[in-house]
């Protein structure tokens, strides 16, 4: 046998919570009357008075108190449910690409997966750390991290924190050579080239004099940020690299910012998705990041998040 509809349950405990047909009406948006015949559309239903009513009161009989006492309880249950439900719909669920360079990678992303997972058990994470471009569409990449100017217009971008390039040197490279004391010294002296791209191997400088373009020179070049990183800090010459994968080396006297009134064209540290709207699990991990390296202050004058939306 069916058992009564819901909606007459729902009005027969909302009479018994307000101990009132006119308060429940209320409760219910209906008149007074309508909960009446509700609630002996009930009674007809189950074949037990629940409610006895006179003129003046109305009082549960024993079997509506031990209805009242299972019903109320199970539209509990069914309003947590419903609520669990709605907020799992919004959980991110599923397996999440992401794609940033190497050096970025490992100090600022890696070291807060762990945390991230934990957060979000219903997630997987295939990370791809690479510094050469990545195609986003082609290779199936949920959500990209990237440093600089972007070049794909197709792609939908949310900026995270501001950058640019900066040029740093060893205190012992400098002890040896010398600091130059303005863009042109940089000629005599010995550079860490970076392949990764063209921005690397030819350095565009802005300062008090306009815009200044240079071809380093020098023994080394690498094609990863982190071997240019290293290759700094052992003393093999002057780099030119992103401020935000600098700044921790800076802080603790392992570099030191040469020229500071010369730096690369203002960029930033983007979140770059093939598609919008951007899905719930890239917009966890951004959220997730972006609040650990505000904590973190990684670049020392990092941006609050940025307000454009993906």
């Amino acid at each position: 046998m069916d058992g009564p509809s819901l909606h007459l349950v729902q009005a027969f405990v909302a009479v018994v919570k307000h101990q009132s047909f006119a308060k429940a009406a209320l409760d219910l948006d209906m008149t007074p009357s309508s909960v009446s015949r509700l609630i002996k559309a009930l009674e007809q239903q189950i074949g037990v008075l629940l409610i006895n009513r006179t003129t003046r009161a109305m009082s549960l009989t024993d079997a509506g108190q031990r209805y009242f006492s299972d019903c109320a309880a199970a539209l509990e249950q069914l309003h947590h449910a419903q609520l669990r439900a709605r907020n799992e719909q919004d959980l991110p669920t599923g397996t999440l690409k992401l794609s940033v360079s190497v050096s970025f990678g490992r100090n600022h992303v890696v070291p807060y997966l762990s945390a991230f997972l934990a957060a979000y058990p219903q997630l997987r994470l295939d990370l791809l750390m690479t510094d050469r471009y990545v195609d986003l569409v082609a290779e199936g990449v949920t959500v990209a991290i990237r440093i600089g100017n972007l070049q794909d217009s197709s792609l939908i971008a949310r900026k995270l924190l501001s950058n640019r390039r900066i040029l740093v040197a060893s205190p012992a490279y400098l002890e040896i050579h010398g600091e130059p004391a303005d863009i042109d010294e940089l000629k005599r002296h010995e550079c860490v080239v970076s392949t990764a791209n063209h921005d690397g191997e030819v350095w565009r400088l802005f300062g008090p004099t306009g815009e200044r373009s240079f071809r380093p020179r020098g023994r080394m070049r690498a094609d990863n940020g982190d071997a240019v990183h290293q290759l700094a800090i052992d003393g093999q010459g002057i780099a030119f690299h992103s401020e935000v994968t600098m700044a921790a080396s800076i802080r603790s006297g392992k570099l030191v910012q040469i020229l500071p009134r010369w730096a690369g064209k203002e960029t930033g540290v983007y979140c770059v998705c093939p598609s919008r709207p951007m899905g719930p699990a890239a917009r966890a991990l951004i959220d997730f990041l972006t609040s650990r390296w505000k904590d973190a202050v990684i670049s020392g004058m990092v941006d609050h998040p940025a307000a454009e939306e993906v």
